[in-house]
């Protein structure tokens, strides 16, 4: 009985949400095997002598920038690229093992599954409660994901090109530095402060995620919210990808 059009692109998994997790299983399994493989591609052909924008070293340029495959001074040593590569691989097969059990023994709609925690990750796009709960759960793994990238610049560090040359970066939580920067974010040039940002967005989806899994939707349910929930996915979605 819903009319308005955003819910329209979802029609198509309309009581098949575990078809929709089966798709979203073999999408995160391509992906996985695209980033292994490209990277071993790039591995194979890098020249140390050379810039890595000019030899078109996207991956080995993102690893290099959370201080993978190079020395605290920057020389390159390759350590751990090899290995973050084949882990893609291997992942991207159990991620395709996992698309195939959906798809092919699992039930087709989580509605129907035996696990009655499953259940709850039915898709019912006209029930905003639904909709919030699982909201909330994405919102946690994104703040855990901000809680790993703060982490992992503080304890093994990541590139700053101020002094070309890897780190490790402390984080600082200064909320009045947060708040005045957030729309001049372009001009940060601390990683203090933007590791500081991350810190305070991983306890700020932590804490949302947690409120949307407890509570039931407020007020009225309405277009406008419904989209906004379509645009909050996308938004954090994009911004996990940021700190991929």
């Amino acid at each position: 009985d819903v009319t308005y059009g955003w819910w329209a692109g979802n029609s198509g998994v309309t009581n098949r949400s575990g078809k929709f997790i089966a798709a979203h299983a073999a999408h995160t399994g391509l992906i996985a095997f695209g980033c292994g493989a490209a990277t071993l591609v790039e591995l194979a052909g890098f020249d140390p002598s050379l810039p890595m924008g000019h030899q078109s070293s996207l991956f080995l340029a993102h690893l290099a920038s959370v201080g993978i495959g190079f020395d605290a001074s920057g020389v390159w040593t390759g350590v751990g690229v090899a290995n973050i590569a084949i882990l893609h691989l291997i992942l991207s097969m159990v991620y395709g093992a996992g698309g195939l059990m959906h798809s092919m023994l699992f039930a087709g709609d989580m509605q129907d599954s035996e696990v009655l925690q499953a259940q709850k990750f039915k898709l019912e796009w006209d029930n905003p409660d639904n909709q919030t709960f699982i909201l909330g759960h994405h919102l946690i793994f994104f703040g855990v994901a901000n809680i790993w990238f703060v982490e992992w610049a503080r304890i093994h560090g990541i590139y700053d090109p101020a002094i070309g040359a890897v780190r490790q970066v402390e984080y600082n939580l200064n909320l009045t530095n947060i708040w005045n920067h957030q729309f001049d974010f372009l001009a940060i040039d601390s990683l203090e402060d933007v590791l500081g940002g991350h810190a305070f967005l991983a306890f700020l989806e932590i804490t949302g995620g947690a409120f949307h899994i407890a509570t039931k939707q407020v007020g009225e349910y309405t277009k406008f919210k419904g989209a906004g929930l379509l645009s909050a996915e996308g938004i954090l979605s994009f911004s996990c990808a940021g700190l991929g």
